[in-house]
């Protein structure tokens, strides 16, 4: 498989909780702006689930902050999230994307596939409006590094504009198709993939070093019934990863 490389540098319980671990966290690791992700990370039966979201994308993103959720969040499994794949050789995957940070961590991403479901992550908890659904994308996140990485959700997933109802706030950006757009969305690691699972480290998630994870990102607002993953795509363009801003796509198999 082709593999690019680029080394660059993407709600919380109240705002005043947001605030004491952003500046926690910009204390301890010098990186500026407003936290836009909280992940909630919980086990249950081998699934391991975190939760992300990206709400204000014109605002610099922080590393990730991950916090534990509470077990009842983590009962069911994420529907259709490839049942029965055990391990990374059950998976057909597109050309990887090699990403790093700035503090050292490296990552591979391969997209897996895209779709449509009203319910994509166990911790979709209100269905999407009548006549509407929510994007999903499945991809595998491997620590190409050494050492244990911070348990980080480099790819966003991107729509065509037309397919999400006009009042609905999309965001373009440069690098991606014009005629597609990023919603907010959270990120859910699906599966370990026979890996162990991630280590908490003050508040934190670590994956091993040279291990995979399937996981699948979901918007949070709906999109036409009639989206299909020839309407979708998977991009990096946080800062930490991509210096210029650019979205770089992860490409489908």
């Amino acid at each position: 498989m082709a593999r690019s490389q680029y080394s660059p540098p993407d709600h919380s319980h109240s705002h005043s909780h947001r605030r004491q671990k952003q500046a926690r966290h910009a204390a301890r690791l010098g990186i500026a702006g407003g936290v836009t992700g909280v992940l909630g990370v919980g086990a249950i039966a081998g699934l391991i689930l975190v939760l992300r979201a990206h709400a204000d994308q014109t605002a610099p993103i922080p590393r990730t902050v991950a916090e534990r959720t509470s077990a009842s969040r983590a009962q069911a499994p994420v529907p259709g999230a490839s049942t029965g794949v055990r391990s990374l050789s059950q998976l057909k995957t597109g050309a990887k994307l090699d990403v790093s940070t700035p503090d050292g961590f490296s990552y591979s991403l391969a997209a897996v596939k895209g779709g449509t479901s009203d319910r994509p992550l166990a911790s979709t908890r209100t269905p999407p409006p009548h006549s509407t659904t929510l994007g999903y994308i499945d991809y595998v996140i491997t620590n190409t590094g050494t050492e244990p990485a911070l348990l980080d959700f480099p790819a966003d997933l991107f729509v065509k504009r037309s397919l999400v109802p006009s009042k609905t706030r999309c965001m373009p950006q440069p690098g991606a198709p014009a005629d597609m757009c990023t919603l907010p969305d959270h990120t859910d690691v699906v599966n370990t993939l026979g890996f162990a699972p991630p280590r908490s480290e003050d508040e934190d998630q670590y994956i091993p070093a040279g291990a995979s994870y399937l996981v699948r990102v979901a918007t949070d607002m709906p999109v036409s019934t009639s989206a299909s993953q020839r309407d979708l795509g998977l991009y990096v363009w946080n800062p930490r990863f991509t210096p210029d801003r650019r979205a770089v796509e992860v490409p489908f198999p």
